[in-house]
């Protein structure tokens, strides 16, 4: 390759050239030009198409200029040989005499532009623009490489997810989809169609609160941890958590991106807690009982009775079911009471009956250490108390009873009028 460095070359740009022509003077009159134009030019010149394969494969070029007609190569074979090669550089056609057809037929075959050799003026503006142009374009072959692998490496950690993860638009077509979506759902991957839309993957029923979160996400309110009930291929159904956020292009919600959670072994397993927890909560209850045969069922009426109140009230299932789990076991503390105050027919004297007033506060010290879901040791301590500060142990008033002890002492106290007692028969529902 040669160098032309000199002092007066020093402050020029640096250019490396393949110069693909016969004629040796020819290519020092390039150089020339490409001096005048402000470049300093380092460069080859070859003259067939093995040497221009060589010097393509040997350096790096900035700019091929290439003689249209070679007495063993051509400008055209050149240009083919250079796409060959897969080589973004531009390259430029020179020749002596050029006819319009000729030009043509070099730039429908890939050149950059065509010059005569007698009017090279504005070879330089044309080498500064390719150059630019082929920066471009790397730079934006770079951009799209960096994306593509961004894009893969996206898919493929979306992939990896235990979760099925998804994109639906605004009209609830399914846009896009994780490998997970595909085993949860139960479909293959060419059972996909343009057409899906995200209703059809939930279970009959859950239609208005699916079109219900859709909107409130659309308006920018995110879901988090929604249960839904959702529907396989097979016809089966499974429940799961959803956790979505809008896509937001350009300010606008154009549609919504999340994951899908599958809870059935977390459902199965609560069950399975719930069901010991139960039974858990059974026995104390029937310990109770053993010490105050007079009172046996009364624990599971009020149960079910404060339920029922609740249940009325519309208040939640899960706190409605914590106000059972209490009912089951207010008179817990009745174990600190002495069985013969229990089982006395007559009625208590009011030292026996201080003792009984003991009951809630002794239930809150044994239960007051678990954890259960619901504030049941509070609810034990508070059932007797009254909106008036009537009642114990705290003799508390109003609203700083909560309400579930307020629903418990209802119905305790309509379970108990209702019931025989030793010391009175029943009262009957009417009185109570």
């Amino acid at each position: 390759m040669k160098n032309h460095n000199d002092a007066k070359t020093d402050n020029l740009k640096p250019l490396r050239v393949l110069i693909v022509e016969d004629s040796a003077d020819d290519a020092l009159l390039l150089v020339r030009e490409l001096i005048k134009s402000g470049y300093r030019p380092e460069y080859r010149r070859v003259e067939t198409a093995s040497e221009m394969k060589k010097a393509l494969g040997e350096a790096a070029w900035d700019i091929v200029l290439c003689d249209y007609k070679l007495p063993q190569f051509s400008g055209i074979s050149a240009i083919e040989l250079l796409q060959e090669t897969n080589q973004d550089i531009p390259i430029i056609v020179i020749s002596g005499t050029i006819g319009e057809e000729t030009a043509v037929e070099c730039m429908k075959a890939g050149a950059h532009d065509y010059f005569m050799k007698g009017r090279l003026s504005r070879l330089g503006p044309a080498i500064a623009r390719e150059i630019k142009e082929a920066q471009n374009r790397k730079n934006q072959k770079a951009a799209e490489k960096a994306l593509r692998e961004s894009e893969e490496k996206y898919r493929e950690m979306i992939d990896f997810l235990p979760m099925a993860v998804f994109e639906i638009d605004a009209a609830g077509r399914l846009i896009t989809f994780n490998a997970f979506s595909l085993e949860l759902f139960g479909y293959r991957p060419d059972d996909y169609e343009e057409s899906m839309n995200a209703l059809q993957f939930f279970a009959p029923g859950e239609d208005a609160k699916f079109k219900t979160h859709m909107q409130k996400i659309l308006q920018g309110v995110p879901v988090a941890g929604q249960e839904f009930l959702f529907l396989r291929k097979d016809g089966s159904t499974f429940p799961g958590l959803v956790y979505a956020s809008a896509v937001v292009k350009e300010k606008n919600a154009v549609g919504v991106r999340g994951a899908i959670i599958d809870i059935t072994e977390r459902k199965q397993s609560f069950e399975k807690v719930r069901k010991a927890l139960n039974a858990t909560v059974r026995a104390m209850a029937a310990t109770v009982e053993t010490r105050d045969p007079y009172t046996a069922g009364h624990q599971y009426r009020v149960s079910h009775l404060a339920q029922a109140i609740a249940e009325e009230m519309r208040l939640d299932e899960e706190r409605a079911e914590g106000i059972r789990i209490a009912g089951l076991i207010h008179d817990i503390g009745k174990i600190a009471v002495p069985a013969e105050i229990l089982t006395k027919p007559g009625k208590l004297t009011p030292l026996e009956y201080n003792l009984v007033k003991i009951h809630p506060q002794a239930g809150y010290d044994i239960l007051k250490d678990i954890e259960f879901p619901w504030p049941i040791a509070e609810v034990v301590l508070q059932h007797h108390e009254r909106l008036d500060g009537s009642g114990y142990p705290q003799n508390l008033q109003g609203e700083n009873i909560i309400l579930e002890a307020r629903i418990l002492a209802v119905a305790d106290v309509m379970e108990a009028i209702s019931s025989h007692r030793p010391y009175r028969p029943a009262w009957g529902t009417k009185a109570a």
